[in-house]
């Protein structure tokens, strides 16, 4: 797959450990990106390749550059590279952005946003809030942000300019775990009030939609508690930030070779798949470049539409039922049960 070229032209603390790198691209071609997705950039280790995706916080048609944002994590190698290393002027490698952590292009006016955030998942959705005021004047949006403490608030003095310009549109919930501040009590986001907020909050004429970014059990207590109210899968949007564990390959009866074809990038390719090879590994391993990042189910680099034949997934954390309906797989942990065709 063809690699991305970025100069940083800039970077801006946004918080304790926060850092924005906005990026001049250097690639000689327009990149399109959407909001609500992200950027995984390419970093050679000691003869390795190592990826890293970080959610894009800017929009397109309101940011002149693309811009990523990165927090210091104390045993993550490479936010500390880029955080305490990665200076103006420096190049940095990508594949193209991706994700599917995006609203439709076309506008609906009859909707109602409610935006879950904890820490640094605040960078994704921060993107779609512009988005929304740009583009769906007519919808209101509730923020609720999680975070420990007053200056781990992300895009706080962005939040709150976006608050009093839009105090009628746009609604921010704050909580904080451990405020340093006397005036500001101790909270944490749970069931019951995430449930209160949103009884309270919504509007009965619009369709409600909710896109959660945080750590995994923050995400899972949200889903729960929204999918218990009533609301479908259709409606609830998640994005993923951590990996925690690569699934193991699922128990497959027939575990003979199988043939893989694979149109990509103009080309048509043929390959053997024999399990617990997955159809991702099995293209790398031909050097076919298909493109990746997570490798375990979590973000959608690797999406890919199956024509034909039947492939079963170890994990799935992104695509929805209409989703796998449309024939949409996850090649990076898909395998072969028959021959297949895949279009990347």
């Amino acid at each position: 797959m063809e690699r991305l070229l970025w100069n940083v032209i800039a970077k801006v603390r946004e918080s304790k450990d926060a850092y924005t790198l906005i990026l001049q691209n250097k690639s000689g071609i327009p990149i399109p990106y959407q909001a609500g997705q992200f950027l995984t950039l390419i970093f050679e280790h000691r003869n390795d390749e190592i990826r890293r995706s970080y959610s894009i916080s800017a929009t397109p048609d309101v940011d002149e550059h693309i811009s990523i944002c990165v927090k210091r994590t104390p045993n993550g190698e490479i936010s500390r590279h880029l955080t305490d290393h990665v200076k103006v002027g420096d190049m940095l490698t990508s594949i193209y952005p991706a994700g599917r952590f995006v609203i439709d292009s076309k506008p609906d006016l009859g909707k109602q946003y409610f935006l879950i955030a904890a820490g640094s998942g605040i960078v994704p959705i921060f993107s779609l809030i512009k988005k929304i005021l740009k583009e769906e004047p007519s919808n209101k949006m509730v923020l609720v942000y999680q975070n420990h403490h007053e200056d781990d608030i992300i895009f706080k003095r962005q939040l709150e300019a976006i608050e009093q310009r839009n105090s009628s549109r746009f609604k921010w919930i704050n909580f904080l775990s451990k405020p340093e501040q006397k005036e500001h009590h101790p909270q944490k986001l749970n069931n019951f009030l995430l449930e209160k907020i949103v009884e309270e909050n919504i509007s009965k004429e619009k369709k409600a939609f909710f896109y959660l970014c945080g750590p995994l059990s923050f995400m899972r207590m949200a889903q729960f508690t929204l999918k218990w109210m009533g609301f479908d899968d259709e409606h609830i949007k998640k994005e993923n930030f951590t990996i925690d564990f690569i699934p193991p390959p699922p128990l497959i009866a027939d575990s003979s070779p199988k043939k893989i074809t694979i149109h990509y990038n103009k080309e048509v390719f043929e390959i053997n798949a024999a399990y617990p090879v997955s159809i991702l590994q099995a293209a790398l391993d031909k050097n076919i470049q298909l493109p990746y990042s997570c490798r375990s189910g979590r973000c959608a680099s690797c999406v890919a539409k199956c024509v034909q034949g039947k492939i079963i997934m170890s994990n799935n954390e992104v695509l929805t039922d209409n989703d796998l309906k449309n024939g949409l797989v996850l090649t990076c942990v898909g395998y072969a049960e028959t021959d297949v065709e895949l279009e990347c």
